[in-house]
């Protein structure tokens, strides 16, 4: 069971954390809130920034010139020079570095920079790269133009280590895109594609880029843990072996979604042996026993007559939808966040 302990209005693009949440607010000010719920806020910027993320506590923001780092326990703020002009996407922060795509006169560049030594680490020649993720050592972006494309990098100096096109992998016939950023485990990268009507799981080795696995219908919604992957498959959970993609389970949920009126169109989570829904259409939460499928709770935020595509919904999209611990937030559509948390009498 969980209880909703919270609603917070008007959080416009928070940054959700298990340490708390921050935003900015419209006076141009950062606020955090933390577990306790106690709000911090800082002195309005006259300055425009914009909120780049948190690294170690730090809330970390970006204006023209400078990257600030800022303590909000201390109100202890650290600048460095930032000195990249024209356009540019950080498209990944972690430690004290940033991937950062940026256009110059010679074209758009893809670099490694250190925002505290202001300092670049490498820089490469850009080819529309979209999405990065990162395992140790190793880079994995997917394209905004050539959406069948997977490319991966050496986090250390930039080289190019391979790429791969999904629709050189042996699929069945038709053309498919890569449909969220791969995710890493054990030396592997999974990646979900679509060719429209059909999708897959795909297994490849983080080395080489080398197809190991395939498992059809399983590709829109998973979620790589220890051994396995668990997949959200039309209204059953799969369970399916990390080393050789054989199916290790499954649960079929459909007759408790058709009897609660859930609709099965959800952004997805799994975590500790349970998966969440956070229903995009209906906005009705949900968890279930990963294991027999057994729904242990749900709730509905908006009211029917307030829903649906013209309504109130939970956008798709993977920074509407958190579960830390014994605490999950969903934020909807108008920029109200749900704060749950689990009874802590079971």
């Amino acid at each position: 069971m969980m209880q909703l302990i919270r609603q917070l209005n008007q959080l416009p693009e928070p940054l959700i954390t298990a340490a708390g949440i921050v935003y900015k607010n419209s006076d141009n000010a950062i606020v955090r809130i933390d577990n306790s719920f106690s709000v911090t806020e800082s002195a309005p910027d006259a300055e425009p920034f914009v909120l780049a993320g948190m690294v170690n506590g730090q809330v970390i923001i970006r204006t023209r010139d400078r990257i600030i780092a800022c303590d909000l326990d201390s109100n202890h703020t650290s600048q460095y020079p930032f000195e990249y002009t024209g356009s540019l996407q950080i498209k990944l922060m972690y430690d004290d570095n940033m991937i950062i795509r940026n256009k110059t006169a010679a074209g758009w560049k893809l670099s490694k920079y250190n925002f505290r030594t202001a300092s670049i680490i490498w820089e490469a020649d850009d080819a529309n790269t979209h999405l990065f993720t990162r395992n140790a050592d190793l880079l994995i972006a997917t394209h905004t133009e050539k959406k069948e494309a997977l490319t991966c990098f050496r986090e250390t100096n930039g080289d190019l280590l391979w790429e791969v096109s999904i629709n050189e992998l042996g699929l069945s016939a038709g053309s498919y895109e890569i449909t969220a950023p791969p995710q890493f485990a054990g030396g592997r990268i999974y990646v979900g594609v679509t060719g429209g009507h059909t999708d897959y799981l795909l297994c490849l080795d983080a080395g080489t880029g080398q197809l190991c696995w395939q498992v059809k219908d399983a590709g829109m919604k998973f979620q790589a843990v220890d051994k396995s992957i668990l997949c959200f498959v039309n209204t059953e959970i799969w369970q399916i072996d990390a080393v050789d993609g054989k199916r290790l389970s499954s649960a079929d949920i459909s007759s408790h979604i058709k009897l609660a009126g859930i609709d099965p169109y959800a952004n997805v989570i799994f975590e500790d042996n349970k998966m969440y829904l956070a229903g995009i259409l209906d906005t009705i939460i949900s968890q279930w026993n990963i294991q027999t499928g057994q729904l242990l709770w749900h709730y509905r935020i908006h009211d029917t007559s307030e829903t649906g595509r013209r309504g109130v919904m939970i956008p798709a999209a993977e920074d509407a939808f958190y579960v830390f611990g014994n605490r999950m937030y969903v934020l909807d559509s108008e920029q109200t966040l749900y704060v749950f948390e689990k009874d802590k009498h079971l």
